[in-house]
């Protein structure tokens, strides 16, 4: 499945380095020999994982064979904790049975869209628990205290649960259904009348916490995280997970980090990361762009034949304007307008799904609105990964305006997604009809040819690429790859090579390969 998508004026930069991510996913099917033939020495090859109860205290534990770099989160709706472990290979099944009367049961899966590649070790509970993990020799070890009291117990205590991913958490209370609730009498606390006039005072500690943290701006969910030795990168992927805001980091960005926080705005723990690692951050239309702060960032202008959807007199409506009807504007655009003002303040929170229901309810009152349909159409694509919906109103915003080759690449991306690859290179072939196609256009339909096992046509894109904006990265790598799907050997090394000598920052992975390339030609 060709997992491009097609972003708004306002996420161009986020479709380019999701496209590279398809590019690297690519890259690692011609990297797999490479890495089989590596030292395993390095690799933690984890042989068991176990439970251990002391007292009321439960350890859970990942056994490796050398000293672990991982990062620990939580998750909720089942409870979850969640490690993840570089450079690890998972033990067999009969080595991570856990005792059926724990309540805990562990799984894992392999993460190969990172680097390094990563195993996740995903422990689920009855319910959640506070933990701590610690590390010992070469085993990854969390503790959690009272388990045995917590869950045994005739009253469960309430458990304040910190935000979760996909912006799904919310604030909740834990009981045993099992057990008949007290009385309320019986919950009330004996009252000193000495006391009486400073209970307002004695706020709950948690409670004054969160106050403070909205006083000083940080009101975004909470989150526990232990992050030890991850890479930089692979922490902005979980927290982009978390927050659902569109997080872009600068290729320059690098490093790893350590950092243990419990029970914290996402935003307030962004902003940690950034002190520490000297960097800066800029925000805008849901995106947050992470450079160095010796790097100077300007936002993209307006570019011909973008996905754009422009607040301009047809479509937006400033907060502050009070619509007034005209003669020549008929009832039903005035009100679709307001909908449609009703819709931005919906995405700007990063509700998408308001957003598209607003959006289509403003189209049914405007249904020659092509742009607005556009809109609808990359908000399915990009945000809610709905391809069909992603097609069918990028071709009712085709059908009033055929010119329009953001749609067309829109309706071109989710068919791809489909597997409708007939019609999805009809679409491309729309998308790049114009005097000067957009780049993203060019890149995708050339990764679209080259799953298709079309190369000359790649070939042919990716020249057309580099004609209009210059050979960067991604399509160097591309046309070296495709090189050597064509049996091209020997230009195919002269091009990975080039790519040494361009003066781009090139991933590790990507540099070994070629390093060990050039030896054996």
């Amino acid at each position: 499945m060709l997992h491009l998508v097609s972003f708004s004026h306002s996420n161009r930069v986020k479709l380019y380095y999701c496209f590279c991510t398809v590019i690297a996913c690519l890259l690692l099917t011609n990297l797999s020999t490479v890495r089989a033939t590596e030292n395993n020495d390095a690799k933690n090859i984890v042989s068991s994982v176990t439970a251990h109860i002391a007292g009321n205290d439960l350890t859970l534990s990942i056994h490796g064979s050398t000293a672990p770099t991982y990062s620990v989160f939580e998750l909720f709706k089942p409870a979850r904790i969640v490690v993840d472990v570089a450079n690890a290979a998972a033990p067999p099944q009969d080595k991570m049975s856990l005792p059926a009367d724990l309540k805990v049961t562990v799984a894992t899966q392999a993460i190969a869209d990172v680097q390094p590649a990563t195993t996740r070790f995903t422990f689920t509970l009855d319910q959640s628990h506070a933990f701590v993990t610690q590390e010992k020799n070469n085993d990854i070890n969390i503790l959690i205290k009272d388990f045995v009291k917590k869950t045994d117990s005739s009253q469960a205590k309430p458990v304040k649960v910190a935000g979760a991913v996909n912006n799904s958490a919310q604030k909740e209370l834990v009981t045993s259904p099992t057990q008949q609730m007290p009385s309320i009498a019986s919950q009330l606390p004996a009252v000193d009348p000495m006391k009486a006039g400073r209970v307002e005072a004695a706020k709950d500690a948690a409670t004054a916490m969160k106050d403070n943290f909205n006083f000083s701006g940080y009101n975004k969910e909470h989150i526990t995280v232990d992050f030890y030795k991850i890479d930089l990168h692979n922490v902005f992927r979980l927290l982009r997970d978390v927050s659902g805001v569109n997080i872009v980091v600068d290729e320059s960005v690098s490093g790893s980090l350590t950092l243990a926080l419990d029970d914290v705005p996402w935003d307030f723990a962004l902003d940690i990361i950034l002190n520490l690692k000297d960097l800066a951050k800029e925000e805008r239309f849901n995106t947050i762009v992470i450079h160095s702060k010796a790097k100077e960032f300007n936002w993209p202008e307006r570019a011909e034949d973008n996905l754009s959807f422009e607040a301009d007199e047809e479509m937006a409506v400033q907060e502050s304007l009070v619509i007034q009807q005209q003669e020549n504007i008929p009832p039903e655009i005035v009100e679709a307008k307001k909908v449609i003002a009703q819709g931005r303040k919906a995405e700007k929170k990063g509700n998408a799904e308001t957003a598209i229901q607003l959006y289509e309810k403003a189209f049914k009152l405007w249904p020659k609105n092509a742009r607005l349909a556009n809109k609808i159409a990359a908000l399915y694509l990009v945000q809610l990964r709905q391809n069909a919906k992603a097609a069918y109103f990028a071709d009712k915003a085709l059908s009033l305006d055929k010119k329009n080759t953001s749609a067309a690449l829109n309706a071109a991306i989710a068919n791809a997604n489909m597997q409708e690859n007939r019609a999805a290179q009809q679409y491309f072939d729309q998308s790049i009809h114009v005097g000067k196609p957009t780049e993203e256009a060019l890149l995708s339909y050339a990764a679209f040819s080259e799953k298709q096992r079309q190369y000359a046509a790649a070939a042919k894109l990716l020249e057309k690429h580099d004609k209009l904006f210059g050979p960067n990265l991604t399509s160097m790598v591309a046309r070296a790859r495709i090189l050597d799907k064509m049996g091209e050997v020997d230009a195919a090394t002269n091009s990975y090579k080039a790519i040494l000598y361009a003066g781009f920052q090139v991933p590790g992975d990507l540099k070994k390969f070629i390093k060990n390339r050039a030896k054996t030609r």
